[in-house]
């Protein structure tokens, strides 16, 4: 497998393997999955299955078969038969993975072997004792090859050091974005301002409606990412087959608003439920006795700011964004039909 990719073409495929990733949860064949999920996650006997973790620090010291991890630190001691997917704040990869890797996130050490890397990150370092027997894609801000790739290697950052080898090196510096990026921070920014505008007035005008959507999101937030997902993707490729056609054009016409709208609004109603969750911890970690009530336009306002932060984490916020929309995405879709006359009326 030749991975041949520019640097948006890198960037598309990461975040297409994910989505991908959360679609093949569904599948049959993957039943048996491991799920594993805490602040602190540590699999220190061998499994023989797929693994997904979730956590505040993940740490693999046992072989597994595959592994899809998230988390703050995430730690891979031990050798992984299969493909490992990862993202996280700081990623240490220590063993060997005898699949790809495609890991996302702020500071990536990759000491181990693996047969493709697809990596995304601030800072990237790949060490000599790291052999890649295909090829290599990485973009980030500072990277650092001292490893031996035995294909090609792709490269688009900031920074480029190569002490290593690779069958052939294609390196491009990004440069001449800059005013662009401020362009798009800008516009980012007011955005943000927007949909926060937009989340108060829903909140303020349609309460029952809001809240419905909401408890819907606490109820069953896995269900409601993997159907929100399915959903959008199934969508997307109705929408698309019905403009090809001149009868169906006007349908698809109305269906892409509706679509856009209902993917524009599934944020703002999982921020409600990230703040609500926050408040809840908050309560229980301080043993609060007091009958402290929380304005419930403080609570949106407060898992707007959290949700939109984690949002900008360079490259895993892409992850987060995904896991946010289909979730939102879900739980409109599952309001609608469990309480359409409430929603309605």
């Amino acid at each position: 497998m030749k991975l041949e990719l520019t640097f948006d073409g890198g960037m598309k495929r990461l975040i297409f393997i994910s989505l991908l990733l959360i679609l093949l949860l569904l599948l049959p064949h993957v039943h048996a999955l491991q799920m594993l999920s805490d602040d602190q996650v540590s699999i220190d006997s061998p499994i023989d299955d797929d693994v997904f973790a979730t956590g505040g620090i993940v740490t693999i010291n046992a072989p597994v078969t595959s592994a899809v991890i998230a988390g703050g630190t995430v730690t891979i001691n031990a050798p992984v038969n299969g493909d490992v997917f990862v993202a996280g704040g700081q990623i240490l990869v220590n063993s060997d993975i005898k699949g790809k890797i495609v890991a996302a996130g702020g500071a990536i050490d990759l000491r181990g072997a693996a047969e493709n890397a697809v990596i995304a990150g601030g800072d990237i370092d790949i060490y000599s004792t790291t052999v890649i027997n295909r090829d290599a894609v990485i973009t980030g801000g500072n990277v650092s090859n001292a490893g031996k790739i035995l294909g090609n290697l792709t490269v688009r950052a900031d920074n480029f050091l190569n002490t290593g080898s690779a069958g052939s090196i294609d390196f491009k510096k990004n440069e001449g974005l800059r005013d662009l990026r401020n362009l798009i921070n800008i516009f980012s920014i007011l955005m943000t301002a927007g949909f926060l505008i937009v989340g108060i007035i829903l909140l303020k005008l349609f309460p029952r409606q809001f809240f419905i959507v909401e408890s819907e999101i606490r109820k069953s937030p896995v269900k409601n990412t993997l159907v929100g997902f399915v959903l959008i993707i199934a969508s997307v490729i109705v929408i698309t087959l019905l403009s090809l056609t001149i009868v169906g054009f006007p349908i698809a016409l109305i269906m892409g608003m509706l679509f856009i709208i209902a993917l524009m609004l599934s944020s703002i109603f999982v921020s409600f439920a990230v703040g609500r969750k926050i408040v809840d911890l908050f309560k229980v970690k301080l043993n609060l006795n007091l009958k402290l009530k929380f304005n419930d336009l403080l609570i949106f306002v407060l898992g707007f700011v959290i949700l939109s932060l984690l949002f900008r984490i360079p490259y895993a916020g892409v992850l987060i964004v995904i896991i946010a929309v289909s979730l939102g995405f879900g739980a409109i879709i599952y309001a609608l039909r469990e309480n359409w006359q409430n929603i309605t009326t």
